[in-house]
């Protein structure tokens, strides 16, 4: 990970380019309120969507024209996609006619590369490694995977040390790896939340209340896994070596979860992974 460092030039300066959002998704839509924040002097041209609502309400805060997909329009400079990942490849269908000669094509998306768009667009892919569940999500100190054109890591660099926020860069080849390491840390542990919450609420305990627990056993895990190596981040039983309590929970696991019975063993052989590879190290 890089702190920026980037030096602005004459070629790339924000206040000589146009901004536009085609797809308002989370990330676009938080992108470009991020920005307009930020950068008070950025021009916005364009808001498309489908939904001419949607488009509305943001070109109101950006100071940008509300279009649809039916309305006659030429996107030249920065165009941030906020489109799904199943949508995003048939951006150059959807919106391919509308491009102008020179863009930078923006897209949000973790698992596509920023290959999926045509050369010419110049792409390149922006991925934050935070879980964006709102419109307006401040990226301050967020850090984000970067990879795509020459011209397009330019402005993403840019872009980004105006958002105060932080990046790595990524081979393109490996952007399907890369994602599915973010998959594993934000998406999977709420798997796990949702099995914990239905013990809680066998227990009787107030939804309110539970929330404040996921949220504090959590929290003080990402806490521990910042300040210290994972090993030392673990907690608990296997940690311990506490074997007898790993079996019967197992079997109470077990008893409550039949349909997935194996997943309890598999965690289990991973930690215990873990701690073997840190002693592992240890003795080197």
């Amino acid at each position: 990970m890089h702190e920026l460092t980037y030096s602005t030039s004459d070629e790339f300066s924000l206040d000589s380019l146009l901004f536009h959002v085609v797809g308002v998704g989370k990330v676009s839509s938080s992108f470009a309120r991020n920005l307009a924040r930020k950068c008070p002097l950025v021009r916005f041209g364009y808001v498309v969507s489908r939904d001419i609502d949607k488009s509305r309400s943001l070109a109101h805060e950006l100071g940008a024209e509300p279009k649809s997909y039916n309305d006659e329009f030429v996107l030249e400079g920065v165009v941030l996609f906020g489109y799904s990942d199943s949508v995003l490849v048939d951006a150059p269908k959807i919106v391919g006619e509308k491009i102008g000669s020179d863009v930078i094509a923006v897209h949000f998306s973790g698992f596509h590369p920023s290959t999926i768009f045509p050369k010419s667009w110049n792409p390149v892919s922006i991925h934050p490694n935070c879980a964006v569940a709102s419109y307006d999500f401040d990226f301050t100190r967020k850090v984000f995977g970067i990879e795509g054109s020459e011209k397009g890591l330019k402005i993403a660099k840019l872009l980004l040390e105006k958002l105060d926020a932080q990046y790595f860069e990524i081979r393109t080849d490996a952007k399907k790896i890369y994602h599915l390491a973010a998959v594993l840390t934000s998406n999977f542990p709420v798997a796990f939340l949702y099995l914990a919450r239905k013990l809680y609420r066998e227990l009787g305990i107030d939804e309110t209340l539970i929330r404040h627990i996921l949220h504090s056993l959590l929290g003080s895990v990402a806490s521990n896994v910042f300040e210290k190596e994972l090993q030392e981040a673990l907690t608990g039983p296997v940690k311990r070596g506490d074997w007898e309590v790993v079996e019967e929970e197992g079997k109470i696991f077990c008893e409550h979860f039949p349909e997935y019975a194996t997943i309890y063993d598999t965690t289990v052989l991973v930690l215990k992974s873990l701690l073997d590879e840190s002693r592992k190290d240890l003795e080197r």
